[in-house]
């Protein structure tokens, strides 16, 4: 298994940070899962309509929640997961 390394914009971060703590939870436990499964079933190609390579929607009804995420893999064969945005389910 190749390294993985998870990575986060300074503005997701802060909404991470500010989402109310169950979908906080809810959100850690799918990011660090990421690490094990860069790509789980669940996830869709996004955007849907023009899928970009390695950029993926995934959406946990359960939770509430939607992240959105790219992963590349550098020439080293480093996996990196950017979590883009997170959204709380109204």
């Amino acid at each position: 298994m190749s390294d993985r390394v998870l990575r986060f914009p300074e503005r997701t971060w802060d909404e991470l940070e500010g989402l109310p703590q169950p979908l906080r939870n809810a959100a850690h436990r799918t990011i660090f899962h990421l690490l094990e499964e860069s790509v789980p079933a669940l996830a869709d190609p996004f955007p849907e309509v023009d899928p970009l390579p390695g950029a993926y929607r995934l959406h946990l009804p359960s939770d509430g929640l939607t992240i959105w995420y790219t992963v590349t893999e550098s020439p080293d064969g480093q996996v990196v997961i950017v979590v883009q945005y997170l959204k709380a389910d109204t």
